[in-house]
């Protein structure tokens, strides 16, 4: 699944995670927010959502939970309205490793055109957009996996009274590159995996997540929430295994004030189901929750519990299968600066979660941080760096595929305003990737990739309204 990577993939996640909202503009003496000159096919789909309540003390809702959890994003780049968007990408990539093995590496140069158009709309009670993006990339090396992509989005959320907010949220993808595993790749807890790279092949997924919350006592607050992914893969490369994966999600949660703090408790259940031959896996977690959020600027999330995994229809060898079950801790924490014209977020979490489609049920332990800095007026630098451990908790199907990845990966990444509506981007990533208990030599030692990418975009925005 390594067609458009490299100029898509990095720049997707630094962009994409960091919330790159807005450029802004000055027409006749008034400030205005315009899209921003997209990167990728997912980059100007703008989803930087509004303050949970902008105008009360009411919390952040961790992502663990259901909630959109926490934005990083400069404080300077927050400002929204009513817009409609349409914006053109052409970028070209050079990638010493396009199938991240770790023998039999080919590398790859690339080139991409990505048109995407979008509508926005925000008022006290409402916040919505609808986004389309869609594109093709040609490869020199790699000719039959050229192939379009296509990406939809819609977010929303909506003040339903005083007290009761609801959000909805669904992004489905259709890829040829491994960039919109990573779409959720999302700097925190929660969502599906990200930190484990795939190989070739074409990828179709989507994401749907719902949550209310009820603000039902001055510091009580009382919610649930609901999620599916759908993770699918097919013109698979001859010797690769896949796993496709279906996770529905349901959790319930209760926070009280404590001044600053909002703490409390949460419940959550998962399915999650792998086919081929994985069965499935059931996750009861029960789990305390803290957030915090000083002066605006900085956001600290934490939960810790425990929870419970049953998985069933196992593959033990030819013909036989069983249930494996265990109780093990859950905990992790997230934390966001957001200055003027910086933005920064570092993490770390263990749970249980779903493969990324190369594992069946794994325990994930991640560390990630990212940071945003405006260097100078129309310049900006991104760096992300991001490790994951991933230990499967059903055994591999023949003993042909993995059992735990350890994943590694940086990115640089420089943005530079040619105009008002004209951005050049421009960078470098590196990821490493070690699959234990394979029995695939390509696969054996662990793999390297490095990527440099440039892209030059023009996004156009039409105020509706103020």
């Amino acid at each position: 699944m390594r067609i458009q990577c490299g100029l898509l993939a990095a720049t997707l996640v630094l962009t994409h995670t960091f919330a790159l909202a807005q450029i802004t503009g000055t027409s006749d003496g008034d400030t205005r927010s315009v899209a921003p000159a997209a990167t990728s096919p997912l980059l100007g789909l703008n989803i930087t959502a509004s303050e949970e309540d902008s105008g009360s003390m009411l919390p952040q809702i961790p992502s663990i939970v259901g909630g959109r959890g926490l934005v990083l994003s400069p404080s300077g780049e927050q400002e929204r309205s009513n817009y409609l968007r349409a914006g053109l990408n052409v970028g070209a990539t050079y990638d010493d490793n396009a199938s991240m093995v770790s023998t039999g590496a080919v590398d790859n140069t690339s080139l991409s055109i990505f048109p995407n158009i979008g509508i926005e709309h925000t008022s006290p009670t409402t916040q919505w957009n609808l986004d389309y993006a869609a594109g093709f990339t040609a490869n020199q090396r790699l000719s039959n996996r050229n192939q379009g992509s296509h990406d939809l989005n819609f977010g929303s959320q909506f003040r339903l009274s005083p007290h009761v907010t609801f959000r909805l949220n669904e992004d489905f993808a259709l890829t040829t590159g491994f960039f919109d595993a990573n779409n959720a790749a999302a700097i925190e807890s929660g969502g599906p995996n990200g930190s484990v790279l795939a190989p070739l092949s074409k990828q179709r997924s989507s994401v749907t997540d719902a949550e209310a919350d009820y603000h039902f006592a001055l510091h009580d607050l009382a919610g649930v929430s609901g999620s599916f992914y759908n993770l699918h893969y097919s013109d698979i490369s001859q010797g690769t295994l896949f796993t496709d994966t279906k996770t529905s999600t349901g959790t319930a949660f209760w926070l009280h004030q404590l001044g600053r703090n909002w703490i409390g408790a949460s419940y959550r259940f998962q399915h999650l189901v792998f086919s081929p031959g994985s069965g499935t896996t059931d996750v009861n977690s029960v789990f305390a929750v803290d957030t915090l959020s000083l002066a605006k600027v900085l956001t600290l999330s934490g939960f810790a519990g425990a929870e419970h995994s049953a998985n069933h229809g196992v593959a033990q060898g030819p013909g036989i299968a069983s249930s494996l079950s265990q109780t093990s801790p859950l905990f992790g924490a997230d934390a966001a600066w957001n200055g003027q014209r910086t933005g920064a977020a570092i993490g770390f979490s263990r749970q249980v979660s779903d493969g990324g489609g190369v594992l069946g049920a794994v325990r994930m332990q991640e560390v990630h941080g990212a940071i945003r800095h405006e260097l100078l007026p129309g310049w900006s630098l991104g760096v992300l760096g991001r490790y994951g451990n991933n230990k499967s908790l059903t055994t591999a199907l023949g003993g042909s595929t993995a059992t735990a990845i350890d994943t590694w990966s940086a990115n640089i990444s420089v943005q530079h305003n040619l105009r008002k509506n004209l951005r050049l981007d421009f960078g470098y990533a590196h990821e490493f990737q070690d699959q234990s208990g394979t029995l695939d030599p390509a696969f054996l030692g662990g793999a390297h990739r490095n990527r440099v990418y440039i892209t030059i975009g023009y996004q156009w925005a039409k105020p509706l309204g103020r």
